[in-house]
């Protein structure tokens, strides 16, 4: 018995060793990987109270997976028994490595004999209710992968139901060691009966009752083993599997980006020769810290509008070939030319740049879409794996929906795919065709239509609307910033020719910089064309320092963003206002003179644009912008103005910050859709169905997309497109 003792504690610390050295070694591996990311620019360390608040908030206060409630519940009881029932699992070592006392007359440790009894009721207690609830949680998420529900998580995973067969073993394997140490301690104390300290436990236990002791410790020894044996091969095996984001998620809430969000690392164009990013190293390390932090729980791809629509491109599965990528495919030789520390070894940056990788970030194979098989149920390639297909990286609309909705804060897969398209549009002149004439037209006349600025103030004949030229150095209040679209496409010009009737009528002082102006770069940028974007910026915000303005007012969110949050890195620091608020607070302030109602019913005293809603019956459905809700925080503001003017407005089923996108973004108004179904039309049947006659928007880009949707529908004639600016212009009192 005492050899057996010995040898138990010896055989049982090698395990350990062996376990938690794999673990060791994968988790220095894996971070060493991390830091072969590039630097950047970014600050990820600023605001220290905000990430915590973050970090805590949505790891132990699970705040986005409570939006989910079924999903919200099952992980509680995963990460908090993960907590709990680690300390009965060190418990169990311990008894292993200890069983050598025995051999001098002492006894293998417990928890038993170091804690009162009050406390060792509520350790037991605790093991036994987590153990039962982490065992049903397993089965539960078993058997919604099986049943294909939720439909987020099909294609079913078989590394995420490894783990769970894994926890299943765990905690089977726990009862059986649990059950008849229980009964022996009885039986040692004189009496077996039910414990309401372990109540699972006792349950187990009474199956066992009929066997005589030594067949008890038998049963014992064999759960003993089986329990340390899977613990220390779940130990081993987790590192290689999804499920580190146990260890990779917490810093990854941390470093969350508060700015840049959607952005591959900045160009220095006077530094640097070489433009994008084209191997997986050349990403951020807080990029590729994303991809080992994902949990690969489906919920980017649930809300990816190009993945709805039948495209290949999935945010989870770009995670995922990134991580693929680095720690499977390339990092023996990426670790070639790198030090301890991850960093570039000296002389040898030139050679890793020259080195051609084992497996290329992008994919350019032939894909014949009409072969079975040649695409999964779920819309990905079949062979490309932890490659970025060329139609996966043109799909994006960086949207950022998949931002939003992440439970962990990855924010990095639009960047990471524009910084695949600028190395091949800026490194390789390799791009949709159809982007050509936005790009000529962005570098030549500053405008992606090819509309010259001796026309950029066509859209105001008539309105006798001011230019900053004219005012003498003046100040004004609002500098009215037009946008491309709204100085040149027909239908976006009458949201600014509405929007300067009500600035009129509320007198606001406005100016606008006409010819001068140019495109905020914002479709050269997502496109892939950086140096365009730079070159733009810089020209606007040379512009901009001749004048005197207290706020840009845009009626783009995309110009928003731009103007308000990109500009910066180019030295225009402005506050950038969306149209959405400023009449909103006209409206709230009533100095935008509404028309009252026509024909009978109005009240004494009554709200006169409410009157007059209310009379005309119009049903109204608000379609939020991406780069108003998501990038600005902006939801608010369109439903305020709405009820000013008292409209009945109905919600989508996808809205505010979790709104589906029109289509346009990320460059891709201007490029045509060949794959699944156009978004702007799936987007259009979201609104239809609302059952209302009017759909609201917010932005000119939004506007041709929901156009052309209704009339895809068929329903153009019954369903109007309207700005908000129009709806309020409508309601202005007449002269």
């Amino acid at each position: 018995m005492a050899v057996l003792a010995v040898l138990q504690s010896v055989v049982v610390a090698a395990l350990t060793a062996i376990a938690f050295g794999i673990m060791a070694i994968q988790l220095r591996r894996l971070t060493l990987l991390i830091a072969t990311g590039t630097a950047g620019d970014e600050v990820l360390t600023d605001a220290p109270g905000e990430r915590a608040l973050k970090l805590v908030s949505f790891s132990l206060g699970h705040r986005k997976l409570k939006e989910d409630a079924g999903a919200g519940i099952l992980h509680v009881v995963f990460l908090y028994g993960f907590f709990v029932l680690g300390i009965g699992h060190l418990e169990v070592l311990l008894e292993g490595l200890t069983s050598f006392l025995v051999a001098f007359g002492g006894r293998p440790f417990a928890y038993a004999r170091v804690l009162p009894g009050g406390l060792t009721a509520a350790y037991h207690l605790s093991q036994d209710v987590f153990a039962a609830a982490v065992l049903v949680a397993s089965a539960v998420a078993l058997a919604r992968r099986f049943a294909g529900r939720p439909a987020r998580l099909l294609p079913r995973s078989a590394d995420g139901e490894r783990v769970l067969w894994f926890l299943v073993a765990l905690y089977v394997t726990f009862f059986l060691l649990a059950g008849p140490s229980l009964l022996l301690r009885q039986r040692t104390a004189g009496a077996a009966s039910f414990s309401l300290a372990q109540p699972v436990t006792s349950l187990v236990a009474g199956a066992f009752a009929s066997l005589a002791t030594p067949a008890l410790e038998a049963m014992r020894g064999l759960g003993f083993w089986a329990h340390t044996l899977v613990f220390l091969g779940f130990a081993a095996y987790l590192p290689t599997t999804k499920h580190m984001h146990l260890v990779f998620a917490w810093p990854n809430l941390y470093f969350f980006r508060r700015e840049r969000c959607g952005l591959p690392p900045r160009i220095d164009f006077e530094k640097t020769e070489k433009f994008g990013i084209d191997r997986v190293q050349e990403l951020p390390w807080k990029s590729l810290l994303d991809s080992l932090a994902c949990t690969e729980c489906g919920r980017c791809n649930a809300v990816c509008p190009a993945h709805a629509t039948g495209k290949p491109l999935q945010p989870m599965k770009v995670l995922h070939d990134v991580k693929v990528n680095l720690r499977d495919h390339n990092a023996a030789d990426i670790l070639r030319f790198r030090d301890a520390r991850g960093r570039p070894l000296p002389g040898k940056a030139d050679e890793e740049a020259a080195f051609t990788p084992r497996t290329p970030l992008v994919s350019e194979a032939a894909i014949d879409r009409a072969r079975p098989g040649a695409v999964r149920a779920d819309g990905g390639y079949v062979q490309v794996d932890g490659q970025v297909h060329l139609d996966e990286l043109w799909a994006c609309t960086t949207c950022a929906a998949c931002v939003q909705a992440c439970p962990v804060l990855i924010d990095s897969v639009p960047g990471t795919l524009v910084g695949l398209r600028q190395s091949l549009v800026m490194m390789e002149s390799r791009f949709p065709q159809e982007a050509t004439s936005a790009f000529k037209g962005l570098e030549t006349k500053g405008n992606p239509w090819g509309l010259g600025p001796d026309r950029r103030m066509e859209w105001a004949e008539g309105l006798d609307v001011p230019l900053m030229s004219e005012q003498g150095g003046r100040e004004v209040e609002y500098l009215l910033w037009v946008g491309c679209a709204g100085a040149t496409d027909p239908r976006a010009r009458k949201t600014n020719q509405a929007l300067v009737r009500i600035l009129k009528a509320a007198g606001v002082d406005f100016a606008t910089l006409g010819p001068e102006e140019r495109c905020t770069g914002d479709p050269a940028r997502r496109l892939g064309n950086e140096y365009v974007f730079a070159q733009l910026a810089s020209e606007n915000v040379e512009t901009l320092k001749s004048y005197r303005f207290r706020k840009i007012l845009v009626t783009c969110p995309h110009c928003l963003n731009s103007l308000g949050k990109e500009y910066r890195e180019h030295g225009g620091s402005y506050t950038v206002v969306h149209h959405s608020q400023l009449l909103s607070e006209l409206l709230a302030a009533g100095r935008i003179p509404l028309a009252p109602a026509e024909g009978p019913g109005l009240a004494p005293g009554a709200d006169p644009g409410l009157e007059l809603a209310r009379g005309s019956g119009e049903l109204v459905t608000f379609h939020d912008p991406c780069y108003l809700a998501r990038y600005s925080d902006g939801v608010e503001p369109p439903r305020e103005l709405l009820s000013r003017i008292g409209v009945k407005a109905v919600e989508m089923a996808q809205s505010g910050k979790s709104g589906f996108c029109c289509g346009a973004g990320g460059g891709r108004i201007f490029l045509e859709e060949r794959i699944g179904r156009r978004v702007n039309v799936e987007r259009t049947e979201q609104a239809l169905a609302t059952g209302a006659s009017t759909v609201a928007v917010g932005c000119p880009f939004c506007m041709t997309m929901m156009t052309d949707g209704t009339k895809a529908k068929g329903v153009d004639e019954q369903v109007k497109v309207k700005d908000l600016a129009e709806l309020v212009a409508e309601r202005l009192k007449h002269s």
